[in-house]
């Protein structure tokens, strides 16, 4: 690989400080982009060893908004794990084609699958070299709960409050390995088979 040119050093230099500016724990979406989560995640995702994704509902448009900071992650040897609902039929299919189709098994991907209990949380883990950090509020992968829509998130670190952070992460545990289901090839032609576009999801993209 080629050493970068000094303007692109630069240019790095630049948008590392830039999203540095932006950092902050506590987000409430709006027009203020320091304060969606969008801009948070990607500073995780470019330092992450690891990253663990529980959220209710994944739509086209986040994945498309995320997708380029996943793949690099996983090129850089990250691993990702991400578990959905396909509760009420609001993730999209196309949001799961679209992560099968870019990242392939590289990523973890599944849905949750105990069907007589609700699943509606959010919550995004990064995993580094010494702690971990956790973000946990409002917020699907969609592109206004990402962006402007009014979402709160709040982020805490496994530094600052290891035994709260450790039940979080025990419960992701428990719910990824015994509570679902790999969206494989079959599992996801099977839920696009049945999928119909709620209308409810329109205010949820």
């Amino acid at each position: 690989m080629a050493e970068s040119s000094f303007a692109e050093k630069v240019n790095m230099d630049y948008a590392r400080n830039y999203m540095e500016e932006y950092s902050t724990d506590v987000m409430t979406g709006g027009r203020n982009e320091r304060m969606q989560l969008y801009y948070q995640l990607v500073q995780s995702l470019q330092k992450a060893e690891s990253v663990d994704i529980i959220v209710s509902f994944l739509m086209e448009s986040g994945v498309k908004l995320l997708l380029d900071e996943l793949e690099n992650a996983l090129q850089r040897g990250a691993k990702i794990r991400i578990l959905t609902g396909n509760y009420l039929g609001i993730t999209q299919p196309s949001a799961l084609y679209l992560i099968k189709s870019r990242l392939g098994d590289r990523v973890d991907l599944r849905f949750y699958n105990e069907k007589n209990r609700s699943f509606h949380l959010k919550s995004y883990m990064f995993h580094y070299v010494d702690y971990s950090e956790l973000y946990i509020g409002s917020s699907n992968i969609s592109k206004s709960a990402l962006t402007s829509g009014i979402e709160w998130n709040y982020r805490f670190s496994s530094k600052k409050d290891s035994e709260n952070y450790d039940k979080f992460f025990e419960a992701f545990q428990e719910l990824f390995v015994h509570h679902s289901i790999v969206i494989d090839d079959v599992e996801l032609k099977k839920y696009s088979k049945s999928w119909h576009h709620p209308a409810v999801a329109k205010d949820l993209e």
